[in-house]
């Protein structure tokens, strides 16, 4: 199966050479790169064409600085595969990134979407802090499953989006069948660069993924990153994620097909909702005191979630609100992680 590599650029020589390694040095060599450059002054261009005349899977797309959303979308459009990466300039890649993440979509035909573990990195390449394995919602909502093969059955990761947070958190972590992008649409650019959560949650919905242990995307964290600005658990970054969700649930019968994910959708989506406004309020809470008034109040309205609360707490749940991702898998009547071994 060939892969298209998607590779939006403006101005990134400082982080560029590395990225293009990483692709170049991939063991799986059935892929074509489209870099869709925004008008680099900085030596970007002339790296990309040095690197076209060696090797003819390369190609130079021209657009305007209309930001990088678009650009994913027109690489995407421009993909001649049936798979598509989609190679964030400043990042980077394990060597058998793509072998893997291909014989896994080839063995799982049901999935649209390859995942893996995430590596942070410092601006300087060396590991970075590595906050994905305990704290991003994938790996809570995952347990021991999370250093496994494992399918992931939709809608499962659009509900965990529900609650706030990218499931998927970084794009350099997937490899996308190019149809998926023809069910859910493309990259939308109008809350910034939190518009890949959008999508995710789209594609969460109604795609299966198929986790791969053994290889792993990279996320370099420097200053000058497209999501540097981002105040995560601000109240415009809560207010950007609830229109987001918003705008995703009020067209949900657009690409939400399947009787039995429609079912699951109508049971489970406002299930997750409540939760999510539950989770935000008692975390804002300024002490334990008030978290305490807040849950009394709850249950005092007979919020059921209060009560789960509740009844976590007297059983020794003291890590209920880390846990909540969990909590949502347990709500699916069938089982929604699927060891493959």
């Amino acid at each position: 199966m060939k892969v298209s590599i998607c590779l939006p650029t403006l101005n990134s020589i400082r982080y560029l050479p590395d990225r293009l390694s990483s692709i170049v040095g991939q063991s799986y060599e059935n892929w074509e790169l489209i870099v869709v450059d925004s008008g680099s002054s900085d030596g970007t261009i002339q790296m990309v064409e040095d690197l076209r005349a060696q090797d003819e899977r390369v190609q130079i797309i021209q657009t305007p600085p209309d930001g990088i959303y678009p650009n994913f979308n027109r690489g995407i459009e421009f993909a001649n595969a049936e798979l598509v990466y989609i190679a964030t300039s400043d990042d980077t890649m394990a060597d058998n990134f793509l072998e893997k993440m291909v014989s896994a979509l080839e063995s799982n035909q049901d999935c649209d979407i390859a995942h893996c573990p995430m590596r942070v990195l410092s601006a300087d390449g060396s590991l970075g802090i590595d906050w994905w394995r305990e704290e991003s919602i994938f790996a809570r909502s995952t347990g021991s499953l999370l250093i496994e093969n494992h399918k992931r059955l939709a809608p499962l990761d659009g509900v965990l989006c529900l609650l706030g947070n990218n499931v998927y958190s970084s794009v350099t972590q997937m490899l996308i069948r190019k149809c998926l992008f023809d069910r859910v649409g493309g990259y939308k650019s109008t809350w910034g660069s939190l518009g890949d959560f959008h999508w995710n949650l789209r594609a969460g919905l109604v795609a299966n993924t198929i986790h791969v242990p053994d290889t792993w995307g990279g996320w370099r964290m420097h200053p000058e990153q497209a999501t540097a600005g981002v105040r995560l658990g601000s109240m415009d970054h809560q207010i950007s994620i609830d229109q987001m969700i918003a705008d995703v649930l009020d067209g949900l019968d657009r690409f939400v097909e399947k009787s039995e994910q429609v079912e699951i959708c109508g049971r489970l989506v406002p299930r997750a909702r409540v939760l999510r406004d539950y989770l935000r309020e008692y975390e804002g809470c300024r002490s334990i005191f008030h978290r305490r008034l807040f849950m009394l109040r709850q249950l005092v309205d007979g919020k059921l979630v209060a009560w789960t609360h509740l009844c976590a707490l007297l059983g020794g749940g003291s890590h209920w609100v880390r846990d909540a991702p969990e909590l949502v898998v347990s709500w699916f009547d069938d089982d929604v992680l699927v060891p493959l071994g």
